[in-house]
């Protein structure tokens, strides 16, 4: 056989070969979209009927999917998302083919309504639940007291067989036993669910709210960022304010004083008797994109009161992780007098890597039921002693299945009882354990053994010019140590410089199951530190200041002893307060020289300067359960709206009587708030003043926060070097306003990537007074005073992909010093809804 006969014979069973692999599948491509705005919707369910094959769209409504046809039950495609109606479209079987969906929203179909003159009849309808918030707004209460039983279950959802081999679940053949499908066809898997037994007392004048949690019961697959899901799922939004918080976005109520600006609205029915009417009014946003609900409403037209309202947001909403939010709320007469909440529902589906067709997401719902109202009597009013809203019961995680049993407004599912059922099978599993180890160590750093927890990994080498390779070992205590003592230590060393570094932390907490707590603390620490570095930058350690250090500044480095021992005492809910003794021993580093002036004016080298004394701190900060009485302690700066100003004070004192070389007071304070700004989004501000008396050597001045790493300090000046500027008495500020979507989401084709801007500026004022500028202590080179105040300006993009942030910086001052950038680009990394 010739060759040329063989290569058309290979040709045509190739050709046949490919023929019968296309015969043998069916693929469906095509958009989905809102049958009543023509808009494409992401993150829609694609499931071939009876089978457990299929997909999302995309966020620009786009999908596809293939099957064996051997595989297909029916010839129809389910289509579901959260708020819209379930929809079946037919296919053909064995080709590949573009399909064009419309699916319905749930609330209604703009198509059906008919624009007539005249005023709205649903502003009338409004009109009139304003003019009666005052009746129905249990806020108006003289005060009201009811029990709240609440179940959360969390279940991972539209996940394939492909998840099932992965190699962190591949073991745990159990867990599939509890699957279900929801009527839609979506594939789901509970994986936990929390209880909570809540007592909620109100009184209007004055204004005094609190709530004891008496029980809770968590199962289940748990975790610091689920549980974050969690407790965001048990708000219940009051719909008669003009704005409601949900996953920390504000969103305006339909029952909005300014109902006319956000929403359009139809009277879309209206039943009963002429005396006694129920209107349907449905809601939708004026504008798309915006932070907004669709829903319906019923409304009682005798007093005007909300009896039901159901609302929505999906993946349009700039909000991030959630495809769809759902709330229904419904309303009853207590006492035949007042309408109040007497159950919640919630039902979110969260999605955690957007245009996945695997494991992409988890349902978060929520049943409430709110019982044995007591409205306007007289409440105990012991009740509003102290200072915390929510207070959890010592005892109650530690309730029986029997008080459960007894408990419970509504009993547990089938699938509620398997999550039970499935965590106890984890719980004793080995290789659970394991494996939880390491996603917590690669999480945090630290890897649990037993009753400590090793780490920080991720400072186990670095590499810095001052000891070039570090090598550093360490540990600490976690909650499964069995005494209130808290213990962390670290060893180190440097290759380059020859010293050994370490650090040891022991603080014991006197009243360890209370809430307010009393802690003796002691504390050393010699190893390097650096002068002007944020309290909120990574560690000096850490692996990653090996790479993202821009600039030499090793001037600003030394080798500092620290010893502190302290007694700090948490007063009352968000009160705090630290008395501590201090010695620190400040030495020069490689190169560096600490040089003062002697009384003929001769310069002279000093080896250290030493320092001792006492401080006192005392911080306030509103409902926060955390507050400690470390003047910067890294988790207060967490974002958080509070409803006062956050507060630090502290008072410095170093003396020749008490051992030190040295003799200052120092005195500083700051203010820092989170606050919203309803459609502008959220203003945030942190304010610093101090003020140094007597004559120090420049490590013992202050310095405003300098970053000269790649990465963006939130509160540094990130244009400034390290150890630029001192001063004696100072004030810094800085100021923030995040638009959120505002502006962005206005944009086409820019919107679908949800991504938030925001403006900032920053300023630091400083002087040195006389006695410190003429000192006998001389400066390093490159260290000087400012004569103008120093300012950054800027803006930026965040929330791309979800997780980062990009500032464009602008320097204002000492422009043309060298050395120095006057305009700047860096990121950060942060994850927020």
């Amino acid at each position: 056989m010739s060759l040329k006969k063989i290569c058309i014979l290979l040709l045509s069973a190739s050709v046949s070969f490919i023929q019968l692999i296309y015969a043998q599948s069916t693929t469906v491509e095509g958009y989905i979209r809102d049958k009543g705005t023509n808009e494409p919707i992401p993150f829609v369910h694609i499931l071939f009927k009876g089978t457990q094959t299929g997909t999302t769209t995309d966020t620009s409504g786009y999908f596809t999917t293939t099957i064996n046809s051997n595989s297909i039950k029916e010839d129809s495609l389910i289509i579901s998302s959260l708020g819209y109606t379930t929809t079946k479209v037919n296919f053909k079987i064995n080709q590949h083919q573009k399909i064009d969906i419309q699916i319905i929203p749930e609330f209604f179909q703009l198509q059906e309504f008919v624009v007539r003159p005249g005023e709205n009849p649903a502003w009338r309808v409004l009109r009139k639940v304003n003019d009666n918030k005052r009746n129905n707004n249990p806020d108006f209460k003289t005060n009201y007291y009811c029990e709240e039983y609440s179940k959360i279950r969390f279940d991972l959802n539209h996940f394939t067989e492909k998840i099932k081999k992965n190699i962190l679940v591949r073991p745990f053949d159990f867990i599939w036993n509890n699957v279900d499908t929801t009527s839609d066809g979506i594939t789901y898997l509970p994986v936990l669910v929390v209880e909570k037994m809540v007592e909620h007392f109100y009184q209007q004048s004055p204004k005094e709210k609190r709530d004891f949690i008496n029980a809770v019961n968590t199962t289940g697959l748990e975790g610091p960022k689920i549980m974050k899901f969690v407790e965001d799922l048990y708000q219940a939004p009051n719909f008669y304010n003009n704005y409601v918080t949900i996953l920390d976005k504000s969103f305006p109520s339909p029952l909005n004083d300014n109902y006319k600006s956000n929403y359009k609205f139809y009277l879309t029915d209206s039943t009963g008797t002429a005396t006694n009417k129920t209107y349907k009014i449905t809601f939708l946003p004026k504008q798309k994109r915006e932070l907004a609900f669709i829903g319906e409403m019923l409304i009682d037209s005798g007093e005007a009161a909300l009896k039901e309202i159901t609302v929505r947001f999906d993946i349009m909403a700039n909000v991030n992780f959630v495809r769809s939010y759902w709330i229904k709320q419904t309303y009853s007469k207590v006492n035949h007098q007042h309408w109040m909440l007497t159950q919640s529902d919630v039902l979110g589906d969260f999605t955690v890597i957007e245009n996945s067709s695997d494991l992409t997401g988890f349902f978060g719902r929520k049943n409430s039921g709110f019982i044995h109202y007591k409205i306007d009597t007289i409440l105990p009013q012991k009740v509003f002693k102290g200072t915390s809203i929510v207070v959890e019961s010592d005892s109650s995680k530690n309730k029986s299945n029997d008080y459960w049993t007894k408990s419970r407004h509504f009993e547990l599912s089938k699938e509620d009882k398997g999550v039970f059922k499935m965590a106890d099978s984890l719980k004793k599993d080995p290789r659970f354990i394991l494996r939880k180890k390491i996603i917590v160590g690669a999480a945090t750093g630290y890897y649990p053994v037993c009753s400590v927890d090793i780490g920080d990994i991720f400072s186990f080498y670095s590499y810095n010019n001052i000891e070039q390779s570090r090598i550093k070992f360490g540990f600490r205590t976690n909650d499964k140590w069995s005494i209130p003592l808290f213990l962390s230590t670290y060893v180190a060393y440097g290759t380059y410089d020859e010293k050994w570094k370490y650090k040891v932390n022991a603080e014991y907490s006197f009243n360890k199951s209370k809430l307010i707590k009393t802690k003796l603390g002691v504390f050393y620490r010699n190893d390097i530190s650096q002068l002007s570095r944020s309290f909120n930058n990574i560690e000096l350690d850490h692996v990653l200041s090996s790479f993202i250090q821009v600039g030499n500044n090793n001037a600003s480095k030394n080798y500092a002893q620290d010893f502190n021992l302290y007694v700090e005492n948490g007063w009352t809910t968000g009160f705090a307060s630290r008395l501590n003794y201090f010695y620190n021993i400040t030495a020069p580093t490689k190169d560096v020289f600490f040089v003062s002036r002697n009384l003929a004016g001769n310069s002279i080298i000093q080896n250290n300067y030493y320092a001792s004394g006492f401080d006192l701190t005392l911080k306030y900060s509103w409902q926060n359960k955390k507050v400690n009485g470390n003047f910067y302690n890294k988790e207060d700066f967490k974002n958080a709206f509070r409803k006062y100003p956050d507060i630090a004070l502290q008072f410095k004192i170093a003396d020749k009587s008490v051992g030190s070389e040295l003799n200052f007071r120092k005195i500083k304070l700051s203010l820092k708030q989170q606050i919203r700004t309803q459609k502008l989004g959220y203003f945030k501000y942190y304010i610093e003043a101090g003020k140094t008396f007597n004559t120090v050597p420049y490590p013992y001045l202050d310095m405003p926060f300098a970053n000269q790493l790649v990465m963006m300090d939130e509160y540094a000046f990130n244009l400034m070097n390290f150890l630029e500027y001192v001063s004696d008495q100072y004030v810094s500020v800085h100021l923030e306003q995040h638009i959120e979507g505002l502006l962005l989401d206005r944009i086409p084709f820019i919107n679908k990537l949800k991504w938030r801007n925001f403006l900032f500026a920053k300023a630091y004022a400083g002087s040195l007074s006389m006695q410190n500028n003429q000192s006998i202590y001389l400066f390093p080179e490159k260290v000087s005073t400012l004569h103008e105040p120093y300012y950054e300006v800027g803006f930026g993009i965040e929330n791309i992909f979800k997780f980062a942030r990009v500032d464009f910086i602008w320097r204002l001052t000492d422009t043309s010093k060298p050395d120095v950038y006057y305009f700047i680009v860096k990121p950060s990394f942060r994850f927020s809804f």
